[in-house]
């Protein structure tokens, strides 16, 4: 055997090594690819994200809080027939003294709510909204205390036992949490006058009326499940108004009328409540 073939059977050798070696390359490969291959198939895709929490649906609450407003002022008690004057000038023909200011006391707050929300948008809200409760604002003054009178003279003015908002809401949602603000009208029940039961004369110019006005707010709410949030809330009820009231005045001369004018001013409320929704 020639040096030549001993060189062809030495490369052919080295070949037939070489072969071998890829061959259990690709035999070691190939179950490690198609294993990666099935590991990558059965990957489950992301889970999409949660839909965005519904305000949507008609609801039920009540709510708790406090209620304040500023100082009223009543008239002197005035002759009708001279009540122009009397107002211009600010006094009253019964005692003869200026209009008096009294402080009003700050009660509790409570009532239900009733109302619907409209979610058009995920960030944005539109509702109906009816809160219908109880408060029970009073104060009263002696208009003329000694020296100027005898102190027989008391001016006065309650506000409730109940009042009414009827609004509309505008939120701004984010999630959970929604910022509003609320504008509509209200009604409350208004008790004002002058009372004098001391002879000879005496005077009772109590007058009780259902008084209408706006009202205005704003507040966030927070949806802890799909049914129930709590909510806290500014409320403003605009009833300032000139409350006019009349009264036959006994003694002499008989038959004479004297009226009175109470301003009472508007009364702002903070409340907490708890809301359930109906989906």
């Amino acid at each position: 055997m020639t040096v030549r073939d001993l060189e062809s059977m030495g490369v052919v050798m080295k070949f037939a090594t070489f072969g071998r070696i890829a061959v259990t390359a690709l035999l070691i490969a190939a179950p490690l690819g198609v294993a990666s291959a099935a590991d990558m198939a059965v990957k489950a895709p992301k889970a999409p994200p949660p839909p965005p929490f519904d305000w949507n649906g008609f609801y039920i609450g009540a709510y708790a809080g406090a209620g304040w407003m500023d100082q009223a002022n009543t008239t002197d008690p005035c002759l009708i027939t001279a009540l122009a004057a009397c107002l211009a000038a600010g006094s009253g023909t019964y005692n003869g003294v200026q209009t008096t200011a009294y402080d009003m006391r700050s009660s509790f707050v409570g009532g239900g709510t009733v109302g619907a929300n409209w979610q058009p948008t995920p960030f944005t809200l539109i509702g109906i909204e009816n809160n219908y409760g109880y408060l029970n604002l009073k104060g009263s003054i002696t208009q003329n205390p000694p020296p100027i009178g005898n102190g027989d003279t008391t001016a006065f003015a309650k506000v409730g036992n109940w009042y009414d908002a009827l609004t509309v809401r505008l939120g701004a949602v984010d999630g959970h949490a929604m910022f509003y603000v609320k504008g509509g009208g209200a009604a409350v029940r208004e008790q004002t006058g002058v009372v004098d039961n001391v002879g000879p004369t005496t005077i009772n110019t109590t007058s009780t009326k259902t008084v209408t006005g706006w009202a205005a707010g704003g507040g966030v709410e927070y949806g802890i499940d799909t049914h129930w949030s709590v909510k806290a809330e500014y409320l403003l009820l605009g009833i300032q108004r000139n409350t006019q009231a009349c009264a036959q005045v006994g003694g002499f001369p008989a038959g004479t009328i004297d009226c009175t004018t109470t301003h009472v001013p508007g009364i702002q409320t903070i409340t907490l409540g708890l809301n359930y929704r109906f989906h």
